[in-house]
């Protein structure tokens, strides 16, 4: 039995469907509000249990009778005042699944990164596995969370736990509109406007479950693989977006100081409204990236055969228009 958290967002959604065709039990942690829509084809076929990673004692309780461990769960914002919420929940909820996990005798842990707790400061602007973050790397607050929740997976394989990370880039899949990387593809079917000079590393969803299915295949410890693609300017992206959508591409080019702009103006914006922000300065910060992560390790030792950016654009373009249908 394996206990996977994150079970119903996006990447967890995946993972778990390649696990149950591969013949694993899955027990999946959910709070009493979580989204079940990415998981209608498979929840029959999962134990659901309630808890929170920051309840120890749901942990331990909902821990009992595994052998193995998939966290994915994460909180992502690129809005610098909701650090304080994801050190609490990436960093000191990843702290606590590894304490009970050591406690339980887990025989595998398999740790869901990011490329973003790689760093990206390197002279060559190729990054590997053995890039490690320093003083130097402008880290975002996701960044910095992500990074020390690695801190607490190194922590636990140095007092016995056998673990695994994974750090996938910008993982691309039919989602939810309104939530992860599928946003992009809302964004590009709304017809907005503009594009950044950056450039975006991208993996298919699909691949990231078959990585996290080797890796739990091998009971593969002690690692940390980079699980991407390749790298493509947000323009090529948004280009093929647009084509699989049907829609006219963004054509209006803004670079990072434009956004940065942007995030003062939204600022004021949200102070008088108290809504979320729409542009921040992280987020100008990702969008003038100019580096790309080195994936032969996995493609070496997890033999991944990355898919297309087109072939991944096309699926999920496909994917979303058949989720639409359904609801109207």
């Amino acid at each position: 039995m394996h206990l996977v958290t994150g079970a119903t967002g996006l990447i967890g959604s995946f993972i778990c469907r390649v696990m149950l065709e591969a013949g694993y039990s899955i027990r999946a942690l959910k709070r009493k509000t979580s989204d079940m829509s990415l998981v209608n084809d498979i929840q029959s076929e999962i134990e659901w249990v309630e808890g929170d990673l920051l309840d120890v004692m749901s942990l331990e309780k909902n821990m009992e009778g595994v052998t193995g461990i998939v966290h994915s769960a994460a909180f992502i914002s690129y809005d610098s005042r909701d650090e304080p919420m994801m050190q609490k929940i990436n960093v000191e909820g990843t702290a606590n699944m590894v304490n009970v996990a050591l406690k339980q005798n887990i025989n595998h842990f398999l740790h869901l990164s990011s490329v973003a707790a790689v760093g990206k400061k390197t002279l060559d602007n190729l990054i590997d596995e053995t890039r490690t973050i320093d003083q130097d790397d402008q880290l975002t607050g996701y960044a910095r969370s992500k990074w020390l929740s690695e801190v607490e997976i190194w922590r636990g394989i140095a007092e016995g736990l056998p673990a695994v990370i994974l750090n996938p880039s910008l993982v691309l899949g039919p989602g939810d509109w309104e939530k992860s990387s599928t946003q992009l593809f809302k964004y590009i079917k709304e017809e907005k406007r503009f594009y950044t000079t950056g450039l975006v590393n991208y993996v298919d969803v699909r691949d990231v479950a078959q990585a996290a299915l080797r890796t739990i295949k091998q009971k593969t410890i002690g690692e940390r693989y980079i699980i991407s693609a390749e790298s493509v300017s947000y323009k090529q992206l948004f280009d093929m977006m647009a084509d699989a959508l049907g829609k006219r591409p963004p054509s209006i080019k803004i670079n990072a100081s434009t956004i940065k702009w942007l995030s003062r103006l939204d600022r004021v914006r949200t102070l008088l409204t108290h809504q979320k922000p729409l542009v921040t300065d992280e987020l100008a910060q990702v969008a003038r990236n100019k580096h790309t992560y080195n994936n032969q390790k996995a493609v070496e030792t997890l033999s991944i055969e990355f898919r297309s950016l087109n072939e991944t654009i096309q699926w999920c373009s496909e994917e979303l228009f058949k989720k639409e249908e359904k609801n109207t």
